[in-house]
């Protein structure tokens, strides 16, 4: 009786159905743990979303009519992992929408107008906590050579290079913005001339490594020239940048690490 049990036509393709049922129900529960783990939707379309939804509501309503709890189980758990996607879709599409915004175009470090937006607030949560923050206005060498005997397109593609190495260097409350052709703008929270020394040899070795042809025997290096400015000297962001765009200029040539501090006023 168990044999006949097991092998009936029904039973079998009812324990197909609810394989079937659970494999679905599965790759959706695992694909909203992926969206939520790496707040990456940028292969998925909404647009798919909305109409496997529909098909969704569709086969649920089938269900009904022919009086089926698996495609009513089914498919009413798997609309409701699905309309969690595109949820997650929407708003994950939102966010890196935002965050696109305050991107500059080539670099993909954070641009100057939302730089110059929340550097102000934190230096203010630095000021309440007393805690010191510097910043380094950093100007590429060579990087006009570069322009001059190859392209645009090529320093371009050096800039980016430039400044995902020195975003890699630095820490989550720190922040980095493309400042003008050749110069990035660097803050740095909770840290001091010395901590803006150690930051600087960091990258000033990591940007040595980069190699650029400008032909089939010759090769362009560049070389970070560094001026900073820290709390000590100044507070508000305008006279961090004057007082690290000023230093520049001081830096002096024999330095191993090319970077100059302002001066107090």
């Amino acid at each position: 009786m168990l044999e006949n049990i097991m092998f009936d036509e029904d039973t079998i393709f009812t324990y197909i159905g609810y394989a079937a049922a659970l494999a679905t129900i599965l790759t959706s529960t695992l694909q909203i743990l992926k969206i939520i783990e790496t707040k990456n939707v940028s292969s998925l379309s909404s647009y798919m979303y909305i109409i496997y939804c529909l098909g969704l509501v569709c086969w649920f309503a089938y269900g009904v009519y022919i009086d089926s709890y698996i495609l009513l189980f089914s498919n009413l758990i798997t609309f409701l992992c699905s309309f969690v996607i595109l949820v997650l879709i929407l708003y994950y599409d939102a966010e890196d929408k935002i965050e696109r915004e305050r991107r500059d175009d080539i670099t993909t470090v954070y641009n100057m107008k939302y730089f110059q937006q929340a550097v102000p607030e934190k230096i203010a949560q630095a000021l309440v906590g007393k805690q010191n923050f510097s910043l380094i206005m950093l100007k590429i060498d060579n990087l006009a050579k570069l322009r001059s005997s190859t392209n645009v397109k090529t320093a371009n593609k050096a800039l980016k290079q430039i400044g995902a190495i020195i975003e890699k260097d630095l820490r989550g409350s720190d922040m980095i913005a493309r400042y003008n052709e050749e110069k990035f703008v660097i803050f740095l929270s909770n840290s001091d001339e010395k901590g803006a020394k150690v930051v600087a040899g960091r990258i000033t070795d990591n940007i040595k490594k980069i190699q650029f042809k400008i032909s089939s025997k010759d090769k362009i290096t560049f070389l970070p020239i560094m001026g900073a400015c820290s709390s000590k000297t100044a507070k508000a962001l305008s006279d961090l940048i004057r007082g690290a765009n000023k230093a520049i200029d001081e830096v002096s040539p024999k330095s191993k690490i090319k970077i100059q501090f302002c001066k107090n006023k």
